[in-house]
């Protein structure tokens, strides 16, 4: 009984979820684009969701802007 628990949490787990992709590009003008995308996503969502993301990214690539690192959140 345990193990049935377990693998239709592994499955429901895998099938439900959520996702959150944020980046900030700049360029040499000091413009910022701001992609991002979130939702609920599953196997398949997931996939059209990060790729979207990736689109974002890859258009604002295109016109010149660069990706800025995250600021450092290190304690000094």
């Amino acid at each position: 009984m345990q193990l049935k628990l377990i693998i239709a949490s592994v499955i429901l787990t895998a099938l439900v979820g959520c996702a959150t992709y944020k980046t900030t590009l700049t360029n040499a003008k000091g413009e910022t684009v701001t992609c991002e995308a979130s939702g609920k996503s599953g196997i398949i969502t997931g996939y059209y969701l990060r790729r979207g993301f990736e689109e974002c990214i890859n258009a604002a690539k295109a016109q010149g802007f660069k990706e800025v690192p995250p600021p450092d959140t290190k304690p000094e």
